[in-house]
């Protein structure tokens, strides 16, 4: 009988919370295939099975957050009997670190009861959150998100929902033209009822649904304050500890400028084969600055200061769980063209649950841009073990007074915040004006 345990991800993850079962017991599973899914401090990560044979056992129910290295499963052949269970404690360190317990762990039995009162009553996903198995199922079918209902614990869609819509399409009777007109639209050919003698779908029948007047959008309902206790995920509480010990560790200070980007603007228009975002402008300009600047770049060891000898610039990422910080590591090293397409490539699989511990550590410097949600200026909290972050406002247009005259200019303001026990108030000023020229002549 093999033991499936949580894997070691890396020196960072201590522990993590299983969010989904892949399989069930009775399964088949192969090795290396995804098993289950897990939930660390920083993001979602399908765990795969290291051993072929039948999922006989699943000793750490979904919901429960463990240690690495605990035995989470078994797996053996169909004949090959147990062991004795009472020497795994769900939730509890791995099976060879245990003493035997007086009993087997309790209400393991209740959990494929609990799942399947949630898939008898699907409800709609809030946001559209999916399991990663759901996504790349989805993916492969060539399944909208937005036409899924969800039955995954907390809303959530899981790949059953995928299946089972793709089962419900292929029973609509309708013309190729007709679903593929469907896709273009963004219309589920579910929804779409069939206007001709044939009893078919037609072409004609998903254009008319296509420009059928939209409801009116009603009104967000007000939602009741319920004062419910929300447990803390791992994510959210990695977070608050982390925030808590950077703002009264480090003592913060902050530099704000004003960017005029005309030239950045012209400059990204005028780029023949690929548009960067002006994310990616800022985090370019910002690794010239560091090299010319590099205390910025620095770490506080307590009895001395570790010049770092390469950038790697992480930068914020929203999810719905919380925040997170993928990282392009020796980006000195790398073109714009090359920021434009790692930054893409993490942060997608930031959003679909994929990156991986090394994907957001060892991070010398962050920048975290809130311009995309409205916001003019803020202040950001360091993301230890920097000693500064930058935060990046939104670009909008100002009047501004340029040789004696007003002037329209799309102005971004772009605030550092330092840890004044490595950065002294000259060198973030100077770092700042430095950064502004670059981006205000795109120098890229």
């Amino acid at each position: 009988m093999h033991e499936i345990k949580l894997p070691q991800l890396g020196q960072s993850v201590e522990e993590a919370e299983i969010t989904q079962w892949l399989k069930k017991e009775g399964d088949a599973v192969e090795q290396g295939e995804p098993i289950f899914t897990i939930q660390t401090d920083k993001a979602e990560i399908e765990c795969e099975s290291t051993a072929a044979g039948i999922l006989r056992k699943i000793i750490v129910a979904e919901g429960i957050e463990v240690p690495v290295l605990t035995v989470v499963a078994l797996v053996g052949a169909a004949d090959e009997a147990l062991p004795d269970l009472s020497k795994y404690a769900a939730g509890g360190p791995a099976a060879s670190e245990l003493a035997p317990a007086a009993a087997p762990a309790p209400a393991q039995s209740a959990a494929p009861e609990a799942v399947v009162a949630l898939e008898s009553e699907p409800v709609a996903a809030p946001g559209g959150a999916m399991s990663p198995r759901a996504r790349s199922t989805a993916q492969r079918l060539n399944v909208d998100p937005a036409f899924l209902s969800a039955s995954g614990p907390e809303g959530r869609i899981i790949e059953e929902d995928v299946l089972a819509y793709d089962q419900k399409r292929g029973a609509v009777r309708s013309t190729p033209t007709a679903r593929r007109v469907a896709r273009e639209h963004g219309i589920d050919i579910t929804s779409v009822a069939p206007g001709g003698a044939t009893g078919r779908v037609e072409k004609d029948d998903v254009l008319a649904a296509a420009s059928a007047p939209a409801a009116p959008a009603a009104a967000p309902a007000a939602q009741p304050l319920t004062g419910a206790r929300v447990p803390l995920t791992p994510m959210r509480r990695i977070i608050a500890q982390r925030m808590v010990e950077s703002k009264f560790a480090a003592p913060h200070f902050y530099v704000t400028v004003e960017v005029d980007m005309k030239e950045a603007v012209a400059f990204r228009g005028a780029l023949p084969n690929f548009k960067p975002s002006f994310n990616d402008l800022v985090m370019r300009a910002t690794t010239r600055a560091i090299q010319a600047f590099p205390q910025v770049n620095a770490k506080w060891l307590g009895d001395a200061i570790e010049m770092r000898d390469t950038i790697n610039l992480g930068f914020a990422v929203a999810m719905e769980s919380g925040l997170i910080v993928p990282v392009v590591k020796n980006i000195q090293n790398k073109s714009l063209q090359d920021i434009n397409r790692e930054c893409k490539a993490l942060a997608e699989k930031a959003r679909t649950g994929k990156l991986t511990p090394d994907d957001y550590a060892g991070n010398t410097f962050t920048v975290s841009n809130l311009g995309a949600f409205g916001v003019d200026h803020f202040t950001a909290i360091i993301n230890q073990p920097d000693s500064a972050i930058l935060a990046i406002g939104q670009i909008k247009d100002r009047a501004v007074v340029i040789d004696g005259g007003i002037q329209v200019r799309p102005i971004m303001k772009l605030t550092l915040s330092s840890d004044h026990r490595v950065i002294d108030g000259a060198v973030a000023a100077q770092f700042m004006g430095h950064l502004k020229t670059l981006l205000e002549t795109a120098d890229f």
